[in-house]
């Protein structure tokens, strides 16, 4: 269907192109078809006045030019918003989704590594921690009956 465009485009581009390039020849005084069918009514301007008409002409032409590209512009933005939209929707979507559940899957995996391995190493060093503080808190006892004070002497 995309080769059909094609073709059906650049036909249509080489018609213009074609009437375009024939006026202009015509204007000047050449025949647009290959036989004598078109009388040459037309002729060279000899003057100002008619140099300044082929310019208003010309400029018309080339204002129309820029208003066709402007709409096809238009539509080719239109279109491609409308595939940026689609694309967000069927592939970027179920993706953010997908990346959302392997988020979830990793906090699982987080904390079941934290209560498994650290939680029991949080224990045994609190338990550490405690022994050490009650061993000093029974070595300076006798520190402490005399009346001195930790650092004192």
């Amino acid at each position: 269907m995309r080769a059909f465009w094609t073709v059906l485009g650049a036909a249509i581009l080489i018609v213009l192109v074609y009437l375009f390039l024939a006026g202009v020849a015509s204007y000047f005084g050449g025949h647009w078809a290959p036989d004598d069918a078109v009388p040459n009514s037309w002729a060279p301007p000899s003057t100002w006045s008619n140099w300044r008409d082929v310019v208003i002409v010309f400029t018309g032409l080339f204002w129309l030019l820029a208003g066709l590209l402007l709409v096809v512009l238009l539509v080719v933005l239109v279109f491609l918003a409308f595939t940026v939209r689609h694309l967000l929707r069927e592939n970027v979507a179920p993706a953010v989704d997908s990346l959302k559940d392997s988020l979830d899957n990793l906090r699982g995996t987080t904390e079941f590594a934290g209560e498994t391995v650290v939680s029991p190493i949080i224990r045994v060093y609190s338990v550490v921690s405690g022994v050490r503080s009650g061993v000093s808190a029974i070595g300076h006892l006798p520190d402490r009956i005399r009346g001195r004070k930790k650092g004192k002497k």
